[in-house]
């Protein structure tokens, strides 16, 4: 059984004057493109089956909006929703395409757009499919901290810092006839920039691709992040300049062991999919007070505000607000969870598990540990908010206590999530077997 391959890019940047998605207090939207946002399809066929890639330069999705696009993606190219694997690189100087709370107007001609667009890409990689030879490689890099870690300065359970960084990035190495893609995995927040830059970018994970392909003969290179909740670059609130230093120290990398790759065995491919519920922590216990004390904020924020262009004046507030008032909708819900899915597809012996939302590295550490082979990817269909390990709840901070505020979701999932998620990943990784 041969494992056909064909990929195709496809650019979708915005237009200038588009909110962007990432930041909270960010003084107002886009007002120019300092590099193209790319969407990238890599599709494999084997025995009448087909499964994909799918990587796009956005900070996420929402669930709803992924799952619209990977029906009608793969009713295009003969295939099932299930088998096709959407990531986003969680660019923080992109769109504002997932809908948090304080950051603008969400565009929807602009998403609207998106799912055409990636139909093109996928129906033109079905027509370059072709007998190919895959290789894995595996290059450590030095890019992603742990943030949490660093604020802490501390050993946690005995092990220094520095452990709680996935080391390496990954590598699939895909050769045709015709030309050569690239897969590349890396777990690290594309936050270089800070929340203060205005001009749509793909960040970092745009330069290691491009990086990659100028270098290597490449035609295509692609980007998954990995489990990078806790995860930031060494180098942030940095200028573009910093950007072109960490793609390249991630792109260098890559490159240089791409020629060492190990030949992926096996020649099946298999896909899988599996929605779950999560529980949330129950919300605080004077609902009245935060309501209050938001409202209070946003009188204040308004005032200074008047005569003020910076839009974050205004926003954070506002989100703050907006959150509370659904929070108090949810009083009398107590059976109220968090739907998460668990993606999965397997090329010969790689498996790539693709989980909704901001998962914590300790998840990935300790996939890789157990389980050769296996790439946990991130930012996967949509995007619930952080995923924490259940070790992190005590240590609080804004992953814990104030993100799940600008997230769709109203309450932070609990700490028994994490048993939850373990369990769904190793039946996928059953399933894919």
């Amino acid at each position: 059984m041969t494992i056909r391959a064909g990929w195709a890019t496809v650019e979708i940047t915005p237009p200038v004057g588009t909110d962007m998605g990432g930041y909270w207090a960010r003084p107002g939207a886009s007002v120019g493109v300092h590099d193209p946002l790319r969407g990238s399809v890599l599709l494999f066929e084997a025995d009448g089956q087909r499964v994909a890639v799918i990587s796009v330069d956005l900070v996420g999705l929402d669930a709803e909006h992924a799952d619209a696009m990977r029906r009608s993606i793969a009713k295009e190219i003969d295939t099932t929703a299930a088998s096709l694997l959407l990531c986003s690189t969680h660019t923080h100087s992109g769109p504002l395409t997932l809908s948090f709370r304080g950051m603008g107007d969400m565009p929807s001609a602009y998403l609207d757009s998106l799912t055409p667009k990636l139909i093109k890409a996928a129906r033109q990689a079905a027509l370059r499919l072709e007998p190919c030879q895959l290789s894995t490689s595996t290059a450590e890099t030095s890019l992603a901290i742990n943030r949490r870690a660093k604020r802490s300065g501390s050993l946690r359970d005995g092990r220094d810092p520095a452990t709680l960084v996935p080391p390496a990035a990954h590598a699939l190495d895909v050769k045709t006839s015709s030309g050569r893609a690239v897969l590349v995995h890396y777990a690290c927040h594309p936050v270089v920039l800070g929340g203060s830059n205005q001009l749509i970018s793909a960040e970092w994970p745009g330069v290691a691709m491009r990086h990659i392909e100028a270098s290597a003969s490449v035609d295509m290179a692609m980007f998954v992040n990995g489990a990078c909740g806790d995860l930031n670059p060494q180098w942030g609130n940095a200028d573009f300049d910093t950007v072109e230093k960490a793609g390249v120290l991630v792109g260098e990398a890559v490159v240089a062991k791409l020629s060492s790759g190990q030949p992926v065995n096996g020649t099946g491919l298999a896909a899988t999919y599996e929605r779950i519920d999560l529980p949330l922590l129950d919300p605080p216990s004077s609902l009245r007070t935060a309501t209050g004390a938001s409202l209070d904020a946003l009188k204040l924020a308004i005032k200074k505000a008047a005569f003020s262009q910076d839009q974050s004046l205004r926003r954070v507030p506002q989100a703050r607000l907006a959150w509370a008032r659904e929070l108090l909708s949810l009083a009398d819900d107590a059976s109220k969870v968090q739907p998460f899915a668990v993606h999965g597809i397997r090329i010969g012996d790689l498996r790539l598990l693709g989980l909704e939302g901001e998962i914590f590295a300790r998840y990935q550490i300790d996939l890789e540990a157990s389980q050769p082979q296996v790439w946990l990817c991130g930012y996967t269909g949509g995007c619930i908010g952080y995923v924490p390990t259940a070790d992190e709840y005590p240590r609080g901070g804004y992953e814990i206590d104030d993100a799940y505020k600008v997230y769709p979701s109203v309450l932070m999932v609990a700490p028994e999530s994490e048993a939850l998620v373990v369990e769904a990943m190793q039946r996928a990784l059953r399933s894919l077997s």
